[in-house]
């Protein structure tokens, strides 16, 4: 410690000898904070280096994304990235805490609001509005739209461990000042449609079109001020690649606004 301070030209600890305990200076304290960020810098290091020989790209992907936007994107990918693009299936904020520690190469992301890009680049490839799903026939599916005032009676099936749709179920239903009555809660968006097509319950998801299904109608919501659900590609500042793996990452990249449901076009040509 002696030898660090004289380094340094600054006092780093205070010797209480009556009470036989130290205490860390300001300088101390300084180093102390610096020290802690190349621990973690030193972690995620680790962690890509351990990656490198297996030339493959390491991405987050969110279930309700995987379902909605992810097929088109694979598309347009050539078959050498396909088969070397590894997914992990992650929440919205597991994914930006695996992203911050070096889990992930880099990750597909929903979000309502904008998400602190001090540490990462962002981008966005789409925004949808959020609907209520009802029963071909039941009576709620024939108004053709609903205020979520109006839902304070309804039962309803949602997705679970989605923070992004909890999110904003939870904003719009405060607003509306109801205290809803959740049934069922699943992570399969195809398991919540066919509970809803058969009249257990209504929904709450983002309106896709990737996301019908037989018998349930999707109701525009008319509240206003309502929360969107955006969609983006994000990896981090330093990210650093091989070359292997930079041509996988600028081929998914580009393939990104191509996930749009306003936004297809056939495979790319071999």
């Amino acid at each position: 410690m002696q030898r660090l301070e004289k380094e340094l030209g600054a006092k780093l600890i205070l010797r209480h000898a009556a009470q036989k305990n130290v205490h860390l200076t300001y300088a101390g304290k300084v180093l102390r904070q610096h020290a802690a960020a190349m621990v973690e810098q030193y972690q995620v290091a680790q962690t890509e280096i351990k990656r490198i020989n297996q030339e493959s790209l390491l991405i987050g992907l969110p279930p309700i994304i995987q379902v909605a936007y992810f097929p088109a994107i694979a598309t347009v990918l050539s078959d050498d990235s396909l088969t070397h693009l590894k997914t992990v299936e992650v929440g919205a904020q597991e994914a930006i805490d695996q992203l911050r520690n070096g889990e992930l190469d880099a990750s597909f992301v929903s979000y309502l609001d904008d998400i602190d890009q001090s540490e990462f680049n962002l981008i966005p490839f789409d925004e949808q509005p959020f609907a209520i799903l009802a029963a071909d026939d039941y009576p709620l599916a024939q108004q053709g739209s609903v205020s979520f005032a109006d839902l304070k009676d309804e039962k309803f099936i949602l997705l679970k461990g989605n923070f992004v749709h909890t999110q904003a179920f939870n904003q719009l239903a405060r607003t509306a000042h109801i205290q809803a009555n959740v049934l069922f809660n699943s992570s399969e968006p195809y398991g919540i449609l066919s509970l809803i097509q058969q009249n257990r319950g209504i929904g709450f998801m983002v309106a896709h079109p990737a996301l019908t299904f037989p018998g349930v109608t999707a109701l525009p919501i008319t509240d206003d001020d309502q929360p969107l659900f955006k969609v983006g590609f994000a990896y981090r500042k330093d990210l650093v690649l091989t070359d292997e793996q930079q041509q996988i990452f600028n081929e998914l990249l580009a393939a990104t606004k191509y996930g749009r449901p306003d936004h297809r076009i056939p495979p790319l040509e071999e």
